[in-house]
């Protein structure tokens, strides 16, 4: 295999690494990733200058790139430099230092590294650990992504299909396979004053599954459970076209 790391914590941060050492197990591996922290990136693209891809290492079977851009951009650079004639056989964005259930889906750069590899129809995986530290174990993280992996290679996703792989900070219970969580941030700011006394912002907050009624990544996460979840790039609500077309065609 030939795999395409990325990720948004930039290529120096230890989950990518780490990764990197371990998939070496399966063939070549080639990173390429922001040159510093990216988070909450999500699907941002770099349309008002120009980009650098910049080699920093060679070893053996493994490459390391760095982009000036955003997650995607790294994804979207490779797959149109590095890997222009070959594609790889599997991209993996992560392993992100943080969670990426529920609602962080559409924030995540994480999830749009590994979304734009799968708008380019190659298999693709985000995985994030629930530890915001620089150097955590991902001892976890990385014995299930290579179960993950493992199933890809066995198993044909559907069309327009990524999966999102999120592991507890403790041991897991073992993997469940899950919707995401449809909730929101609550508390997202706290409000302070600068040294002008002028007011600012910070952004936090912690997010909340609201009143989505299914037991979904957010739930299971919180239990200790390792999440699995299958996502898609069609974001149409399907069941309300017919309805939706009842209500326009009323207007006339």
């Amino acid at each position: 295999m030939h795999i395409l790391l990325s990720n948004d914590d930039g290529f120096r941060a230890a989950g990518i690494q780490e990764l990197a050492t371990a998939m070496l197990s399966l063939g070549k591996v080639t990173i390429v990733a922001p040159d510093g922290p990216r988070s909450g990136f999500s699907g941002a693209i770099t349309t008002t200058q120009p980009l650098r891809l910049k080699h920093r290492h060679s070893d053996g079977d493994l490459e390391i790139y760095s982009c000036e851009g955003t997650p995607v951009d790294c994804v979207k650079l490779a797959l149109n430099t590095l890997f222009l004639e070959k594609r790889p056989d599997l991209i993996i964005s992560g392993i992100n230092h943080g969670s990426n259930e529920g609602i962080c889906v559409s924030y995540s750069g994480t999830l749009g590294a590994a979304r734009e590899g799968c708008i380019y129809g190659i298999p693709s995986l985000a995985v994030s650990l629930d530890d915001t530290a620089w150097k955590p174990d991902f001892t976890a993280s990385i014995a299930y992504t290579l179960r993950v992996v493992e199933l890809m290679q066995h198993t044909r996703l559907p069309w327009q299909t990524m999966l999102s792989l999120n592991v507890p900070k403790t041991e897991p219970l073992g993997l469940k396979v899950c919707p995401m969580t449809v909730g929101r941030f609550v508390e997202e700011f706290v409000h302070s004053e600068d040294g002008k006394g002028k007011k600012i912002h910070w952004l936090t907050g912690r997010q909340d599954p609201g009143q989505d009624p299914s037991t979904g990544d957010w739930h299971y996460l919180k239990e200790g459970w390792a999440t699995l979840t299958p996502l898609q790039l069609d974001c149409t609500n399907h069941r309300w076209i017919e309805e939706l077309t009842t209500l326009a065609q009323a207007q006339h």
